[in-house]
């Protein structure tokens, strides 16, 4: 596809651009090993805009970094975008990123390729099928996973917790578990640890007491007659 074909115009209605960002060329390319084909997609912006700071002021660019995001497929074909992103340059000199609309800071994909991921997760897909299925690697999709994990969880208010539920529970073959902890008020999780010792007590408390709980509200705990569990819920 040439650059500045028409349908350059509706590459950019799919991908919801706003001024100052267009895309300028579509190219679909073979494979390295010519098994199939890659969608790149080259997103632009005006020459010459301004951008808006934090504090209101205007700036225009001062030079641009490359950047490419893994997209969702378009048709059977893997989607990536690239683009120039602009870098502009503040008033005690120091140079910064321009954010994008379409992928979050120090990320190799767009929002909707990770909405995409934690939507499989929610299905309860196993993260090894989620791999399979985008071709990425396990621990770039558990890296997507805790960050927006953290974000969904920075802002919890846990003051209010006073029956809380412990248990453990098998997370694959072995003797591998994690343990849950459950606000039996609202039957809400409100953490799980890859571990079932005293310990993970220890880094619960420390956890509730950051989001606001206070381990002297806790008035029952329900919990299974582990000698661990006995031990940690001695607060």
């Amino acid at each position: 596809m040439k650059p500045n074909a028409p349908n350059t115009f509706l590459f950019g209605i799919a991908l919801c651009l706003a001024s100052p960002w267009y895309v300028e060329e579509v190219n679909l390319l073979d494979t390295p090993d010519s098994s199939s084909k890659e969608l790149h997609i080259y997103v632009n912006f005006t020459r010459g805009h301004e951008f808006i700071l934090h504090d209101g002021r205007l700036c225009k660019c001062y030079d641009t970094v490359d950047k490419v995001w893994q997209h969702l497929n378009f048709f059977q074909h893997q989607c990536f975008l690239h683009c120039r992103v602009p870098r502009i340059k503040l008033i005690y000199g120091n140079v910064v990123l321009v954010s994008v609309s379409w992928a979050r800071i120090g990320s190799g994909f767009t929002i909707l390729f990770e909405a995409f991921c934690i939507t499989l997760i929610q299905s309860e897909m196993q993260v090894s099928e989620v791999s399979a299925l985008l071709g990425i690697t396990a621990p770039r999709i558990w890296r997507i996973f805790d960050y927006w994990l953290s974000q969904a969880t920075a802002d919890e208010d846990l003051s209010e917790v006073s029956h809380l539920g412990i248990d453990e529970t098998s997370s694959k073959k072995g003797h591998k578990y994690v343990t849950v902890f459950v606000d039996m008020d609202n039957r809400n999780v409100i953490d799980v640890y890859a571990c079932k010792d005293s310990n993970t007590i220890t880094n619960f408390v420390e956890y509730l007491e950051s989001r606001g709980g206070d381990r002297n509200r806790i008035e029952n705990v329900c919990i299974n007659m582990s000698p661990a569990f006995i031990s940690g819920t001695l607060f």
